[in-house]
């Protein structure tokens, strides 16, 4: 039982969060509405009885208006009962029911344009002949279209893309501003009507393609495509650049963002010097408002623009604008138009940063009165961002720029400059360039400063960390842990249910960091068409088998997991196992290389070859019988034999096959075998029983034979394919025998990656992608 002090304590620490609500009423029912609102999303809540609560709460808070805390705490609950509502009806209202039931089928489209380019967005009006209002897909095609073009396009439904992979980032993180519900890889696209509606985003448009073609034709490269970054989000195409600006912490100078709405805010604050307060407010809006249309209504670009908008009408009805509660509204705000934005990255980013300008920047500030105004201003808003944004660059891209503090600090008084400079060097230029030259090449010098900065620090030894997923949620609950100290400290001051807050995040996030230990993972990645395999013993072995046509799943499963592996396994030289292998130890290396060393003349077992002489990676021929320990784990390879056999597919045939046990469980990794090999390992008894069996040859017809099958027994088997591949894989025969068995079939091309954890007495598996109730769910499986 709880002390009678806790009891009080606890009473008081209620009566302070609900007084809070009544000092500060939108500030705490915008934060309610919009925690609702993401709920109702994730969960996809029933939109009518969450309805209905919110009535009932709003009932309730009328008739205990006699007690201001009661009631305020009875609003604060109506408010995110009406957000669960707008959250639940966004996520799974009748627009996604209606495409779902389309989803595969051939369908025609037809409606308005609201991006431009041969990928855009499109309004839908009619779909399969039938009206479809309000409805937006994501049109794959090879025609280009401006936005306001009337266009119908005809091709496959498909769903939203989904992760392929263990912690990669949602592909579809930057299609939730748009509302968008599926994609239509559309094999026809064709333009009914130019221009018919959407005038003012089309100008918009226009403009934009204009001031950047501007930039391009009179600046050097890569310096016209960063200014036209830097003023209009306009995305650089350049890698290098991108990925200079990426390791740096910068790359939020090249994207639309409030940051340049405050610029451009300030700059027409200052140029109506001398006019009255509304003036000025009303001018410094308008100006914002223009550039935001031109610049592209991104989230941050939103939030920024809804921010100058209520500070300007509280400059109006002469009240003081309270920042946290500005911001808070402008988050309501923006949810409740697009509750999907809640799950978009850069709304996330951009509502922390602020966030962290808002209630961080203010403290550290005064704490470094020792430095010139325009120092300490710089240092403590770079700060406060970086720590702000760390947990959601942590949580969705696994990595952390520490060196961000200091390269923001050196690159944000530049493009505060940059942005009005380039502006009207832009304008002027639309005009006549000539004269727009001196502004230009200001801009230039500009530029060339902000990439130098950021290949600097980009160059320098740990300017990007890497979060392996075991330690990803502990860096979060790390951060979490920091805001609950700063609220607790009385630095920041949201009231005390930030620390109820951090500490529901936290617990969900261990949650999902305490898998059962100890514990061996096999992770067999979606690479397409293709092999790669990412095992991890408990005590911390990583072995890669194979590594699939492309370079990015492999190296990426290599980063969250650690870095570099312990063995490296090539099966055989097909480009399909071998060409991401090579990318990831020209990356990492690797403590020993197994290869059959089958001579297979192509270009990608010539560059892996390479690869091992020039990081002098050792490597050992693998040959039936050689065994390696990992602790309590081992990997035996049970083919090739000491001469290679002979076939219609000779790399195939003598394909590494790996056995690989942790406690009692077994999993056989079979490479590309086929008919002859499995049947001599069956004729010379190999011991290939399995719980776990990679499907040879992706379902090829000519593998998975029945004898083989029958001495493997397998109670999983995952077979890692690429969807709609020309080769038919996997052959329909080739899943009846596995059917007849009765044996589960994961497959990557539907289910993502699949994961598979032992204790070394049982099986969990989980799919990347959602199968039978949820993805995040751990299927569990007895050995025999």
């Amino acid at each position: 039982m709880p002390s009678a002090k806790t009891l009080v304590a606890r009473v008081h620490s209620v009566e302070s969060w609900s007084g809070g609500v009544v000092r500060r009423p939108l500030l705490w029912c915008s934060l309610a509405f919009a925690a609702g609102a993401a709920a109702g999303v994730e969960w996809v809540v029933a939109a009518d009885r969450a309805a209905a609560v919110a009535l009932s709460l709003a009932g309730l808070s009328v008739f205990a208006a006699g007690r201001a805390r009661v009631a305020g705490l009875l609003l604060a609950g109506a408010v995110a009962a009406a957000g669960l509502a707008v959250g639940g009806h966004a996520a799974g209202g009748p627009d996604l029911a209606f495409l779902s039931r389309q989803l595969g089928r051939k369908v025609t489209a037809e409606g308005h344009a609201l991006t431009d380019g041969a990928r855009f967005v499109l309004r839908v009006t009619a779909l399969g002949g039938a009206p479809a209002g309000g409805v937006r897909l994501l049109v794959r095609g090879r025609v280009r279209v401006d936005v306001g073009d009337r266009v119908r396009a005809s091709g496959r439904l498909l769903p939203l893309p989904a992760p392929r992979n263990p912690g990669e980032p949602d592909p579809a993180r930057f299609l939730y501003r748009h509302r968008v519900g599926a994609v239509l890889a559309a094999d026809r696209v064709q333009v009914v009507a130019s221009g018919e509606s959407h005038r003012l985003l089309r100008v918009a448009a226009q403009l934009r393609d204009a001031l950047a073609d501007v930039y391009h034709r009179a600046l050097r490269e890569p310096y016209g495509a960063v200014l036209a970054g830097v003023v209009l989000g306009v995305p650089v195409q350049d890698r290098p650049i991108q990925d200079a600006f990426r390791n740096s912490g910068l790359a939020h100078l090249l994207v639309a963002s409030g940051a340049q709405l405050t610029t451009v805010a300030a700059a027409a604050y200052v140029a109506l010097r001398g006019r009255g307060r509304g003036t000025r407010a009303l001018g410094a809006l308008g100006a914002v408002l223009a550039f935001a249309f031109v610049a592209g209504w991104e989230p941050s670009m939103a939030r920024a623009a809804v921010m100058a908008a209520l500070c300007a009408l509280a400059v109006l009805v002469r009240r003081e604008s309270d920042p946290p509660t500005v911001l808070a509204l402008a988050g309501a705000a923006l949810v409740a138009y697009n509750p999907l934005l809640v799950r978009d990255v850069g709304f996330q980013l951009s509502f922390a940063a602020t966030g962290g300008l808002v209630l961080l920047a203010p403290d550290l500030e005064r704490r470094l009165q020792g430095l010139p105004r325009v120092v300490r201003q710089a240092v403590a808003a770079a700060c406060a961002c970086q720590v702000a944004v760390a947990p959601v660059l942590v949580w969705h891209f696994g990595q952390l720029q520490p060196l961000a503090f200091a390269a923001n600090v050196l690159a944000l008084p530049a493009a505060a400059v940059l942005v009005p400079l380039g502006l009207a060097a832009g304008l002027v230029g639309l005009v006549w360039q000539v004269a727009a030259l001196p502004l230009l090449w200001a801009a230039e010098a500009g530029c060339a400063y902000l990439v130098a900065v950021a290949r600097g620090f980009a160059s320098l030894p740990g300017a990007t960390w890497h979060v392996t997923g075991d330690t990803q949620s502990r860096l979060a609950v790390a951060a979490v842990a920091i805001l609950a100290l700063l609220v607790v400290s009385g630095r920041l001051r949201p009231g005390r249910a930030a620390v109820l807050a951090a500490v529901v995040a936290a617990a969900a996030v261990w949650a999902r960091a305490l898998p059962p230990r100890p514990y061996a993972e096999v992770v067999f990645l979606d690479v397409g068409q293709g092999d790669g395999v990412l095992i991890r013993t408990s005590e911390g072995h990583r072995v890669v088998v194979d590594g699939g046509p492309e370079a990015e799943p492999v190296v990426s499963a290599l980063l969250r997991a650690g870095g570099r592996p312990d063995v490296a396994v090539l099966s055989h030289a097909h480009a399909d196992h071998v060409v991401g292998l090579t990318h990831a130890l020209r990356r990492f290396g690797a403590g020993v290389v197994l290869d059959p060393g089958y001579p297979h003349p192509t270009p990608a077992y010539a560059e892996f070859l390479r690869t091992l002489e020039e990081r002098r990676i050792p490597y050992r021929s693998a040959r039936r019988g050689l065994r390696v320990e990992l602790g309590r784990a081992s990997m035996e390879v049970l083919w090739p034999p000491g001469q290679f056999v002979e076939g219609p597919s000779p790399a195939n045939e003598n394909s590494v096959v790996v056995s690989f046990r942790f406690g009692d469980v077994r999993f056989l990794l079979p490479g590309d075998v086929e008919e002859a090999a499995e049947g001599a390992l069956v004729a010379w008894r190999t011991d290939l029983a399995a719980h776990v069996l990679k499907v040879p040859h992706q379902g090829s017809r000519t593998s998975s034979t029945e004898p083989f099958l029958d001495a493997v027994r397998p109670r999983v088997a995952v077979l890692s394919v690429g969807a709609s591949n020309p080769y038919g894989h996997p052959h329909r025969d080739v899943l009846a025998r596995y059917a007849r068995r009765g044996v589960v079939v994961y497959r990557t091309d539907r289910d993502g990656a699949v994961s598979v954890r032992t204790d070394g007495r049982e099986l969990w598996v989980r799919t990347t992608r959602q199968r039978w109730c949820c993805a995040a769910s751990w299927t569990a499986w007895r050995t025999r």
